[in-house]
């Protein structure tokens, strides 16, 4: 009797030394009942390279439309009046004439006035006079050519005359004639105007007391 109680004992004692031992642990499992270990994504996943936002192309710029240089010669660029046309004086001496490249080439005229044509004229009709004791003295218009006031070859004798009210026949009417009106901005100097049929054809811008002809 006496030894099956010291035998029963006995199990009792290795069943609670049993229970009551820590199970092994793995050095790199985490100790019973620690939380699962998270895994970031942020840490674990590969880095996302920063990528700048795509610029927007730049427009390109519109070129500068080239622009030729206005033509010192084209009618567009020119006025008679009330000093000469463009570059081209009254007063100026053959070679300052000659210096602007307005003029074709002065023809010698023994005693008397010199003429040449302008580059620009479309039938080399219109003339410059270069007098021996004024210089230029006279200057012709051509189609396309304007007065500061706007008279111009083709025009009305009627337009003619409300721009210029001062004009004064020297021979004929202002229908069929020829006659000189005040220059506007110069005492010195008035504009030769001769009418055809009601028209004008001709425009010349001289000297008042201009020596060349009548």
């Amino acid at each position: 009797m006496r030894a099956t109680s010291m035998v029963g004992t006995l199990t009792c004692l290795l069943l609670a030394a049993g229970c009551s031992s820590p199970a092994h642990q793995d050095g790199n499992a985490a100790p019973a009942g620690s939380p699962e270990p998270t895994t970031s994504a942020a840490t674990t996943g590969t880095p996302t390279p920063s990528t700048p936002p795509p610029s927007s192309p730049s427009s390109p710029s519109s070129p500068s439309s080239a622009r030729p240089a206005s033509d010192p010669t084209r009618p567009a660029s020119l006025v008679l009046g009330p000093d000469g046309i463009g570059s081209l004086k009254l007063g100026m001496t053959r070679q300052q004439a000659t210096g602007t490249g307005l003029l074709r080439t002065f023809t010698n005229n023994a005693g008397g006035c010199a003429p040449a044509h302008l580059r620009a004229a479309p039938t080399g009709d219109e003339v410059v006079l270069l007098s021996p004791t004024l210089g230029i003295a006279t200057i012709d218009a051509y189609a396309g050519i304007r007065t500061p006031e706007g008279a111009r070859i083709g025009m009305s004798s009627a337009e003619m005359l409300r721009i210029y009210p001062t004009w004064k026949a020297a021979d004929g009417d202002a229908t069929n004639g020829r006659g000189a009106a005040k220059t506007p901005g110069n005492s010195k100097a008035v504009y030769r105007i001769e009418t055809k049929n009601g028209k004008v054809i001709s425009l010349t811008l001289q000297y008042a007391n201009q020596d060349c002809y009548e």
